[in-house]
């Protein structure tokens, strides 16, 4: 995928100054989960910083090759969206909005250019979704199917590029 405008939904190149964002972006997905744990906000805060420090080096050792987007929607940065698109199938290795932008079909946007990506190269779209992600019944209705559990931790899930596609108000 390249940085382009799709269905009125910009993206770029994620840079340096955007690791804040990128981090805050993070912090934004675990923060309700998080405050199940009965620490104090500003324990929660360190702490998922921490981890979206510690995810982007590892994303940064073991993704070389991934595209890293920020996603921008009626001219805000709204998102992330790391693609690894250079092996045998287009990995999505993170999708992630701020929650205010959640549920307004960006994200659905996305997947369906990234199927159409893979549709179009012969190439299949996988991503590995937390067991409890609330976007794992996105993904199913995508027509994204199961294909292992990782680690006990998550679902690799894989999208057929030969399968009939899924209707655009999925």
């Amino acid at each position: 995928m390249t940085a382009a405008t799709i269905d009125g939904i910009a993206l770029r190149l994620m840079e340096d100054k955007d690791l804040p964002l990128s981090f805050y972006i993070y912090v934004t997905t675990r923060l309700d989960e998080m405050r199940q744990s009965g620490w104090q906000d500003e324990a929660i805060q360190h702490f998922l910083y921490a981890q979206a420090q510690t995810q982007h080096q590892y994303y940064m050792q073991h993704y070389q090759q991934t595209n890293y987007f920020i996603i921008i929607y009626q001219e805000q940065d709204v998102g992330r969206l790391y693609v690894d698109d250079v092996g045998p199938e287009i990995r999505i290795v993170d999708i992630a909005l701020l929650p205010e932008y959640r549920n307004l079909g960006i994200g659905t946007a996305l997947i369906h250019k990234l199927q159409a990506q893979g549709k179009q190269q012969q190439r299949n779209v996988s991503i590995h979704v937390e067991q409890h992600n609330p976007a794992l019944s996105l993904y199913q209705r995508l027509g994204f199917k199961f294909v292992r559990e990782v680690n006990g931790i998550y679902h690799l899930m894989h999208w057929d590029c030969c399968q009939p596609p899924i209707a655009q108000g999925a």
